[in-house]
């Protein structure tokens, strides 16, 4: 054993035995937690993220159904899964507690509700529905987000990550008017995300605001001519048939949006940008 290797070691017995903390830190992958992971794009982060060997929290409201999400975790032992409603703030709070001692290099904001069409118009506006949207999509991810701060303030890489919409840009808004409650929620949650990147500039978090564009979550381009289609989503096949609309993949979305939230910037913080990174208009 030559003596350069020999001071090598002793160096790495003294990291580990001397400065656990250092050591734990410096040898362990970074760790990402994201919300909404049971499918489509909250899937995708979980299945790309863990397929680069980074450590994944993934959070859902019914992890026993999450048959997908199970695989996954079955086939990386680095991805756990843990069972979160983002509206239940005691929850949020016990999980925060449970990880404390956990930096997060990276929390990903992506459960989100949208809700039916036709039940965010005026004249058949449900309510009950608008309230539950805006506590989904606003409150609740302004809550996971407060609760974690500490954690990311403690990583590397001290990143907030929130997946906006294109629907919640008001200089964007076109007829037909629709979706009251869901673009409201998203709106509001642009505007709660920029005031958390001043907020937090300081500590060195970056805030990470993405659209992540119109993602194919449910399979409808693989719909065949000859096989049944929901009503709710009938209008959208006939476009994508037509050849009018245009759905990315969820694997072509979450592989671009990833290198966006690797190479995000300081200046990019709080600015709400499309997946490719071009700057979206509020």
């Amino acid at each position: 054993m030559t003596t350069i290797v020999r001071t090598l070691i002793i160096l790495l017995l003294c990291l580990l035995t001397t400065a656990p903390g250092l050591a734990r830190d410096t040898l362990t992958a970074p760790t990402v937690l994201i919300t909404g992971s049971n499918r489509g794009i909250g899937l995708e982060f979980a299945r790309q993220y863990a397929a680069l060997g980074w450590q994944v929290i993934a959070t859902c409201r019914t992890p026993d159904s999450a048959d997908q999400l199970q695989d996954l975790a079955a086939q990386y032992p680095h991805l756990s899964i843990e069972q979160l409603d983002i509206t239940d703030h005691a929850a949020v709070d016990a999980l925060a507690e449970r990880y404390a001692d956990l930096a997060i290099d990276v929390l990903l904001n992506n459960a989100a509700l949208l809700g039916p069409r036709d039940k965010q118009v005026l004249g058949n506006m449900d309510y009950e529905l608008l309230r539950r949207i805006l506590e989904v999509n606003t409150v609740g991810t302004l809550k996971v987000t407060d609760a974690f701060t500490a954690h990311v303030a403690a990583s590397r890489q001290k990143k907030i990550i929130t997946l906006g919409s294109r629907a919640g840009s008001i200089q964007m808004l076109n007829s037909p008017p629709d979706f009251y409650a869901y673009r409201a929620s998203k709106t509001a949650l642009h505007l709660l995300m920029k005031n958390i990147s001043l907020a937090l500039a300081e500590r060195g978090i970056l805030v990470g605001l993405i659209n992540p564009g119109l993602v194919d979550t449910r399979g409808l381009a693989q719909i065949g001519p000859d096989d049944p289609v929901p009503d709710d989503f009938k209008g959208v096949v006939r476009l994508l048939r037509s050849g009018v609309l245009k759905l990315t993949s969820p694997a072509e979305a979450v592989d671009q949006m990833i290198a966006l939230i690797a190479n995000l910037s300081a200046e990019q913080s709080g600015v709400f940008l499309d997946a490719d990174g071009q700057v979206l208009p509020w």
